[in-house]
Order: C-alpha cells, then sequence, then structure tokens
C-alpha cells in the first residue's frame, strides 16, 4: 500500500531562508537540494516526486525530512551543526585573519619578509581550524584581497618612515630656523643685499656631501635619435670606472653655488673645500655654515685648521640628526641628479668631474637665491636679529 501523502510546516523566515540558500552560487550543490527538499515537502510533494525531481533516491528525501523534525533546519541542510548561517565569517575569524595579516611571514616561520596574497591565503587555509575558524578554510583569495582592501591592510608593501631618534629635535630645528630668517633679513624688498654699517657681511652657506657619484662609461656606443626611431639608443652592458665626492655649498644670499670635486670626503677633503670658501670671502666677514654632524666637520683635524683662523671666521650651525631636509643643498643635489646625473655616460673620472664643474658653471650664470618657507612665521624677526 502506497504511503499517504504528508507536509511538513516551516517558518516564513526559514522559508526565506532556504529560498536565499538556492539562489546563493558558490554553495555547495547537496545543500541547494535539501533546501528544495524542505521547501517542496512543505507543499506537501511526495518523497518519491521529490527524488526524482532531484535525481536521488527516496531515502535521501526521508534521511533529510527526520533531521529536519528532530534536530531543526541546520543540521537538516548541513552535516555539521553550526550556529545561523555558515555563509558568513564571523567577527572574530575577521580579527584573526587581521592579526596574521599584521605579522611578517617570518614571525610564523617562514623565509619571506613580506606576505604575498597566494602565501597568506594558503597559510589561513592551513591554519584556520586549529585556530577555531573552521569556516575560513574555503575563503577564495578574491575575498581575502577584498577583505584586506577594505580594512586597508597592505602586507604586500612596505611604506618607509625617517624615525625621530632626537629628542630634542624640534629644539634644534629652532636654533636652523632663525638662520634661515636672518639671511632673508640680509636682503631689501628688491632683492640686494643689504651692506651693515660695519662693513662687515654674514655670508651663509648650506653644505653638505654627496659621495658616491658613479663614473659609468658604454661599452658599445650610443645611438642619437633619428626620424625613425626619436629617442636615444643604449646598450644594456656598461663599464664601472670608479666613484667621485662632491663637496658642495649654496650661497643664500647670492644663490652661486660652491663645488669641489674630489676622490673622498674626508676630513683633508673637507679642509681643501673651507680653504675654497676662505679664499673667496673678504676679510673680516663671517662664514657660516649650515651642516650635518659628519665626523670629518668635526674632526681633530678640522679643528686644528680652524685654530689657525681668527675666531669668528667659520661658524657652524648643525642640523639635527637625520633631517638633511632641512639642509637647502639637498634639494640642489635633488635637482642635480635629476637634470645632470641622471644616465649619465662618460668615458673617465676626470670626464665626469670636469662635466661637473661644467654644470656648476651653467647653474652659476644665472643663480638663483633659495628661500626656505618652511615653519618661518614661527620666527620673530626681532628675536632673529639678536641672534
Amino acid at each position: 500500500m502506497p504511503a499517504l501523502p504528508y507536509s511538513i510546516t516551516i517558518s516564513n523566515e526559514e522559508r526565506t531562508y532556504l529560498r536565499s540558500l538556492i539562489k546563493t552560487r558558490t554553495i555547495q550543490a547537496q545543500v541547494v537540494d535539501r533546501a528544495r527538499m524542505l521547501l517542496w515537502k512543505s507543499e506537501a510533494k511526495t518523497d518519491k516526486a521529490i527524488a526524482d525531481g532531484l535525481g536521488v533516491s527516496v531515502n535521501t528525501v526521508r534521511r533529510c525530512i527526520d533531521r529536519y523534525l528532530n534536530n531543526g533546519i541546520n543540521l537538516a541542510i548541513f552535516d555539521d551543526e553550526r550556529s545561523g548561517r555558515p555563509v558568513e565569517v564571523t567577527d572574530d575569524a575577521k580579527s584573526w585573519i587581521v592579526s596574521i595579516a599584521c605579522q611578517k611571514p617570518c614571525d610564523p616561520g617562514y623565509a619571506a619578509e613580506l606576505w604575498t596574497l597566494a602565501a597568506l591565503h594558503k597559510h589561513i587555509q592551513m591554519h584556520a581550524e586549529e585556530a577555531g575558524y573552521p569556516r575560513l578554510k574555503t575563503v577564495t583569495k578574491p575575498w581575502l584581497q577584498k577583505y584586506l582592501k577594505k580594512m586597508d591592510i597592505k602586507p604586500f608593501k612596505i611604506k618607509y618612515y625617517l624615525e625621530r631618534k632626537d629628542p630634542d629635535f624640534e629644539n634644534k630645528m629652532h636654533d636652523v630656523l632663525p638662520v634661515y630668517k636672518q639671511v632673508e633679513m640680509q636682503l631689501d624688498d628688491d632683492g640686494n643685499i643689504i651692506i651693515p654699517d660695519s662693513g662687515h657681511l654674514t655670508h651663509t652657506v648650506s653644505y653638505d656631501e654627496k659621495p658616491g657619484i658613479q663614473a659609468i662609461a658604454n661599452k658599445y656606443p650610443d645611438h642619437n635619435p633619428t626620424e625613425e626611431n626619436g629617442y636615444v639608443r643604449r646598450d644594456y652592458e656598461y663599464v664601472r670606472l670608479g666613484t667621485l665626492s662632491l663637496l658642495a655649498g649654496i650661497d643664500l644670499l647670492t644663490g652661486e653655488v660652491i663645488p669641489l670635486v674630489s676622490q673622498s670626503h674626508k676630513s683633508s677633503d673637507f679642509i681643501r673645500f673651507l680653504k675654497i670658501l676662505d679664499a673667496k670671502y673678504p676679510e673680516g666677514d663671517t662664514i657660516r655654515l649650515i651642516l650635518d654632524n659628519h665626523s670629518a666637520h668635526t674632526s681633530k683635524e678640522t679643528r686644528k685648521f680652524l685654530a689657525t683662523l681668527p675666531e669668528d671666521r667659520f661658524v657652524f650651525v648643525f642640523t639635527p640628526a637625520h633631517t638633511s631636509w632641512l639642509n637647502m643643498i639637498e634639494s640642489f643635489f635633488s635637482k642635480m641628479t635629476k637634470q645632470m646625473l641622471k644616465g649619465i655616460r662618460v668615458n673617465s673620472k676626470e670626464e665626469l668631474s670636469e662635466r661637473i664643474y661644467r654644470y656648476f658653471n651653467e647653474i652659476n650664470a644665472d643663480p638663483i637665491v633659495y628661500h626656505w618657507t618652511y615653519k618661518m612665521d614661527e620666527i620673530d624677526p626681532d628675536e632673529a636679529a639678536t641672534i
């Protein structure tokens, strides 16, 4: 005798939930089948009709119905007991992902310094279950990438910063800024130098070294642009000829740049540069240098040379540690690299030296007076005038 048809009663909330599972494309096929079994049974379809419609056995249909009647909707649909909809990743699981992404891969024992998306995804899948988040075993790389982007976490990139190691940075910075203010006060509204009543000027020079400028020669000649190829063609191979150091300063009153090309940048080279300045400016004037704390600037050899000159001939104003940007010459070096040194090829170190000097001649033919603006409004002119 055939079994009598029967139906089950499901709530509107359960009906909506089952329909949402059926529409989910990424869910397992057997979950979709079980959702249909419950929906169709609530419409009083026979077990055989449901089985034929889904291509499964009648026992499979009856087992799903029994599990629903005895244990509820979740155990009827899913093989393991779950709290709520399993398609959702819990906040705790997401926090665990963030904690992993915020470590370096070398922390859990890998060789790499930075994560790749593939490596991070693999690590999460391998360790999700032992961490108590089995759902994360099934997350995809696109989902992980999208979530990290949403959280603005980029463990695949490095963004450099400069640690302020000098605890007295602000005070030292305000030792330098009044110097720039004083230079500004030495110029009138038309940019002309104001000669003091004493006739003796203070010449402020922003100074630094640029070591390791490479002399590189072509192994094969360049080919200049033509109508057919509108760019310089260069062979990949080259020859290293050694390096040179550039010692240079900008006269902040005139904009003139003073160079010294050398084989090194030791104390003896720095003293050579000081001698150039000493010969350049009139006796009785003060030469004030803004410079960093390089050992050559305070060496025994340098102090011995300075002792041979009048006490106020040279005045050194040191920038705080790791603040090269406080020195105007750094902007000039950056400009020089872009305009002249980038891609340069020479046949000898001598040619490199000659072309560096030629560049300075070109710059000094039309000098630009540099003006410092950063935090200058914080400097009281009356206070600067008394320093």
